[in-house]
């Protein structure tokens, strides 16, 4: 079962740094093209805001010139940001989740598991204790009780015997 659940464990991280590589190469793209259009948007605002400011004047007042360049220079900034925002990270991610989740589901179950064998063993241990209670205030109807234990520990002491006398 260590085995088993070991390799769960790695299962579940491995496919934890696969998604977290294609997270960041992701951000990677999203900060890339976020620092392109705003150098775009930058570069461009600074050459073509004088021409059409200067352009607009002479049609139209110097604040309304100026309000209409600003609405322009929102506008592409609004594209290129649009553009930024729409990076995915692709078809390979959701395999990459579905094993994921399988590995979550398989080391939970085993946790579950072990939680059980737990459980067991300590209401075992407090029927022993219960049995040795009984015996150790006079009460000798529990030796029947006892009696499961005595003869589990005598078939490991049996066990143990035949181990060591097959290792001569």
């Amino acid at each position: 079962m260590n085995q088993d659940f070991n390799a769960k464990l790695n299962l579940l991280i491995k496919s934890e740094k696969a998604l977290f590589r294609l997270e960041m190469r992701r951000k990677g793209r999203q900060t890339l093209f976020t620092a392109i259009a705003l150098l775009a948007v930058l570069a461009a605002l600074a050459l073509i805001n004088v021409t059409v400011y200067l352009y607009l004047v002479t049609r139209f007042s110097p604040l309304v010139s100026a309000g209409i360049l600003s609405g322009l220079n929102l506008a592409i900034a609004a594209i290129f940001l649009v553009i930024a925002s729409r990076q995915d990270v692709g078809p390979e991610a959701a395999s990459l989740e579905e094993i994921r989740d399988f590995a979550w589901e398989q080391v939970s179950r085993d946790l579950d598991g072990v939680k059980q064998q737990v459980g067991d063993f300590t209401d075992g241990i407090k029927r022993v204790s219960g049995s040795i209670n009984s015996v150790m205030h006079r009460d000798y109807s529990a030796l029947a009780a006892m009696l499961p234990f005595v003869q589990t520990l005598l078939a490991a002491r049996k066990k143990k015997k035949e181990g060591e006398a097959g290792k001569q």
